[in-house]
């Protein structure tokens, strides 16, 4: 049971809507099993206060640190004192640590998550692979530049605009020896999904019943499938990546080990993945029910 009191440290994540987070189940689930006195909360900011909250988590004597989501990982790195140069490539932070009485220190550990989803429950190497993101927001870019950074040999990337997947591809392809095309909707899909061993699907297309913008009669069992939504577990993609017979992969894990490496940066301590998964399960059975 976690006990609140003048000495409790306190962390949390900052964003605006958050009444759907599982951030703060997780944490505390893993602050309680290591008895520790740390608490993460929830910290809703509409953006018109956004600089004003920043500034006061830099001077609450107790905060250590904060995720940062929607819409404010790119927002936020004008405000930071050091950015790790993971997430200047990237051109986001996720996870701020306080520091030196007030420093504001950013990373982004989305695109550790997700390779290590990819890796320890997916069992899939990138190196060498030729990959396509479908998206090309703030969560294709951690991807893209994780993947690169992992030694995937092409990636393709399909969006609905092409500025966005453009500014993606000059970022990769200025940092790291890889071949990138971009697509729109209008594009010659087929030619997309050929020569690909690995689809993400970086949108949040699968949490609400809509559409899908691309053909997914294209996804075949030499594919592996991820969707980074958690919420539903099976999304439409996954449900027809499956009955094609392809390996997939849902975002569940990203965010377990995305948030498992905020939570060895704020406390030095490695965190207790089991006890975090166990408590993310139970939050969406309990909300399926």
């Amino acid at each position: 049971m976690l006990k609140i009191n003048g000495k409790t440290k306190l962390v949390g994540i900052m964003g605006y809507p958050l009444e759907h987070t599982l951030s703060p189940i997780f944490h505390n689930a893993a602050f309680n099993y290591l008895d520790l006195n740390w608490c993460y909360i929830p910290i809703p900011v509409e953006e018109k206060f956004f600089d004003k909250a920043k500034e006061g988590i830099r001077v609450i004597k107790n905060f250590v640190g904060v995720n940062i989501t929607m819409p404010y990982k790119e927002k936020v790195l004008p405000c930071l004192d050091e950015i790790s140069s993971y997430a200047q490539v990237i051109g986001a932070v996720n996870t701020i640590h306080i520091v030196d009485n007030g420093r504001l220190v950013g990373y982004n550990t989305d695109g550790r998550g997700f390779l290590t989803a990819l890796s320890q429950d997916g069992g899939f190497n990138p190196k060498n692979k030729n990959v396509l993101i479908i998206g090309a927001g703030g969560a294709s870019r951690a991807v893209a530049v994780s993947l690169a950074l992992s030694g995937i040999k092409k990636l393709k990337i399909l969006n609905r605009t092409l500025d966005k997947a453009e500014a993606i591809r000059s970022k990769i392809i200025s940092n790291f020896a890889c071949e990138v095309e971009i697509f729109n909707f209008q594009s010659n899909l087929e030619n997309c999904f050929s020569s690909i061993d690995l689809i993400v699907n970086a949108t949040p297309v699968g949490m609400v019943k809509e559409e899908y913008p691309f053909p997914v009669e294209l996804i075949s069992r030499e594919h592996f499938v991820c969707d980074l939504i958690y919420e539903p577990l099976e999304t439409p993609l996954i449900r027809a990546a499956k009955e094609k017979g392809a390996k997939t992969l849902n975002g569940l894990n990203m965010l377990l080990y995305q948030g498992a490496a905020a939570f060895k940066i704020w406390t030095h301590i490695d965190p207790p993945i089991e006890v975090m998964r166990k408590a993310l399960e139970d939050a969406l059975e309990l909300k399926k029910n």
